[in-house]
């Protein structure tokens, strides 16, 4: 190769970035038009879902409630995913994402609970562009056990003489 042409193979070679960068750059501009962050309207851990609203709010559940969800309403993120990230302690223990079909748009996940998983809860709503857009903590403590309080004696035997009679009447047979 003479000098001509390492002069001009090496002023080729250093357009080549530049020239790579444009289309790059350009790609991220046009993939962010239209691109919201999305806000939660709504969110709340339930014991349940019914015509897609949560039953109750709950802050805290007992470890006798076997199965949790939780309820997002989102605004402004037609076409985009958001999704659901469930934590106990730190640690990931579930991701749901969403398809938003419209500008106002109701999602629930639901987590299976082991009763030792007592602690501290957690579900982050997270955006297409991997944002946490809302969370909401819930503590899941175990049960109190239940202690049936022993009945008094008197009231014993009030139950048992007001309990009513089993009189029975017998009716002739038909003829």
């Amino acid at each position: 190769m003479n000098l001509k042409q390492g002069i001009i193979t090496l002023a080729l070679l250093c357009s080549l970035p530049v020239c790579a960068e444009q289309p790059a750059a350009e790609q991220v501009t046009q993939d962010q038009a239209g691109f919201s962050s999305g806000t939660v309207y709504r969110a709340a851990f339930t014991t349940a879902i019914e015509n897609r609203e949560p039953t109750d709010k709950l802050d805290q559940a007992n470890n006798e409630q076997k199965q949790l969800y939780f309820f997002t309403e989102l605004r402004d993120m037609s076409g985009q995913t958001a999704k659901h990230r469930w934590e106990y302690n730190g640690k990931v223990m579930a991701e749901v994402e969403f398809n938003v079909k419209g500008p106002r748009w109701r999602v629930w996940s639901s987590k299976t609970f082991n009763p030792e998983w007592t602690g501290d809860w957690k579900v982050s709503v997270i955006n297409a562009a991997g944002e946490v857009i809302s969370e909401k903590n819930l503590n899941y403590a175990a049960a109190e056990p239940q202690t049936a309080p022993a009945a008094e004696p008197a009231a014993q035997e009030a139950a048992t003489e007001t309990a009513p009679a089993n009189d029975s009447a017998t009716m002739p047979a038909a003829q």
